[in-house]
């Protein structure tokens, strides 16, 4: 069965510029297909268009009807297995189990209250109740933000394991573990091959590497022409004014008529020059291809006198008396990348609070450099709002720096004059970034900065630790991110 989509076009209120305009393609509902592209590209849109949440021009035809996923819970404290029941009407119950086996170990939860269950298990309860179902087409948009290490292998083996998804993830290791097709949104088209990350990944960059190429030496031949053109209309003025300009020595003996004809000639053969120039560069200018530039990000590191910046030793993460998490031992030295893991709601994002004096829990012998400068990225973009000039000087960040990286992390100018509240939330977490980017300091605190984000600004950002070698303690569930970065990895159980 085939999902077709014919000239699909939508624009966001108020914005002049379309998000998608004519967009064609002709799906197999049997792929297990990812939906990879820059933030902003549309790629939630573009889910919402298919699940008939949104109107737009063109027409879409699905062989079932689609579901967004993560579709809202309206009741929390109801049972686990009665919100999956809430989410697939007219579902047997033995359907439920059969898939809640796959990615769970006991079926003690299903009796909880869904509210009770972590995030991450929230996630795999809702997919156990979406593929207990054959009347629909899963939409999956970013399962993993809320998984770590294990719960992302997991459900990346559970998804290997079905046919017919649209899945979109930033995760390089997950997209290749679970994925048979890619659809890429890229600067100037989308394109759909057979294969997995890695394989679209190294077609992209051999074709981005062509284009560039191919773009270069277009511009030099658009340079030249428009230099031939220039001399060819500067010739065309000295035929003209030659009509005039005679030396009185030889007005007697030149025809003024002749002089007048051989001028016009001369600047007519001059001026179809200059058009056929101006024509070969109009025609040159729109073979252009429209690469995906992906810049280079930099970094200002701060050197302390110590070589150890923070050390932690057999600390503990206690809310309200409950002991989360115990025997917390590491320590930061400069140079080093240290990446924090461990199960969802083990603390981690805790510790991280705690070492900057922003809040969390931490107990026991924690020693931090005197004089220590920490730059720090949370998890949570919810205190963003307003303009994007009152989040520069709020934080007393350089406005062109700070706006470069945006830039080259994929951000439009455009977008600079937008609400905080209207970017996506891989953009939000880019300005985020980015101000921590613009921050020289000693050590570089990140939780999960990679959430939402691309897969092409995450390869800029391992470039760039790579390149520069800050100091970092991060938390994040990007295992090819972790390994590109050589960050060593301590263990919260």
């Amino acid at each position: 069965m085939n999902i077709t989509i014919q000239n699909l076009t939508y624009t966001y209120d108020g914005s002049p510029d379309p998000v998608f305009e004519n967009l064609t393609a002709r799906l197999d509902s049997t792929w297990r297909l990812g939906l990879t592209g820059r933030n902003g590209r549309g790629k939630t849109t573009l889910l919402r268009l298919l699940s008939g949440e949104l109107d737009s021009g063109g027409k879409v035809h699905m062989p079932l009807p689609a579901v967004y996923f993560p579709y809202p819970v309206a009741d929390p404290s109801l049972s686990t297995m009665e919100v999956m029941r809430l989410a697939a009407p007219d579902t047997e119950d033995w359907r439920f189990l059969c898939e809640w086996n796959q990615l769970f170990g006991s079926e003690e939860a299903l009796e909880r209250p869904f509210a009770t269950l972590s995030n991450g298990e929230q996630t795999k309860a809702l997919l156990c109740a979406l593929f207990a179902r054959d009347d629909v087409y899963p939409l999956i948009d970013e399962p993993t933000n809320h998984l770590d290490l294990h719960g992302r292998q997991q459900v990346a083996d559970y998804l290997s394991r079905k046919d017919g998804f649209l899945l979109v993830s930033h995760d390089r290791a997950f997209l290749n573990r679970c994925i048979d097709h890619v659809m890429a949104m890229e600067r100037a088209k989308i394109t759909v091959m057979q294969g997995d990350y890695d394989t679209w990944e190294a077609a992209f960059d051999l074709q981005n590497e062509s284009e560039a190429a191919q773009n270069e030496t277009l511009r030099r031949d658009i340079v030249r022409l428009g230099q031939s053109a220039r001399r060819a209309a500067a010739f065309s003025q000295g035929a003209e004014k030659g009509k005039f300009h005679v030396a009185e020595s030889q007005v007697a003996a030149l025809d003024r008529g002749y002089v007048g004809a051989r001028s016009a000639a001369l600047m007519k053969r001059a001026k179809s020059i200059q058009r056929r120039r101006e024509k070969e560069m109009e025609e040159k200018g729109k073979l252009l291809k429209n690469v995906e530039q992906v810049g280079e990000l930099k970094l200002t590191t701060l050197r302390h006198p110590k070589q150890v910046l923070i050390r932690v030793e057999d600390a503990a993460v206690r809310y309200d008396g409950r002991t989360v998490c115990e025997g917390i031992r590491f320590q930061v030295q400069q140079g080093q990348r240290i990446a924090l893991s461990g199960p969802n709601g083990c603390g981690k994002s805790s510790v991280l609070k705690a070492l900057c004096g922003v809040g969390g829990s931490l107990e026991g012998p924690v020693s931090i450099a005197s004089g220590l400068t920490i730059s720090y990225v949370p998890q949570s973009t919810e205190g963003l709002h307003g303009r994007l000039g009152d989040y520069i000087a709020e934080n007393r960040l350089d406005e062109t720096l700070f706006k470069a990286i945006l830039r080259n992390m994929g951000l439009s100018r455009e977008q600079f004059d937008r609400p905080l509240e209207y970017f996506s939330q891989g953009q939000k977490k880019k300005v985020l970034l980015a101000a921590s980017l613009c921050t020289p300091a000693h050590l570089y605190v990140w939780d999960e900065p990679l959430n939402y984000i691309d897969v092409l600004s995450r390869r800029q950002v391992e470039e760039l630790i790579q390149e520069y070698a800050p100091t970092l303690l991060v938390v994040e569930h990007d295992r090819v991110f972790l390994e590109n970065i050589d960050a060593e990895v301590v263990n919260m159980n």
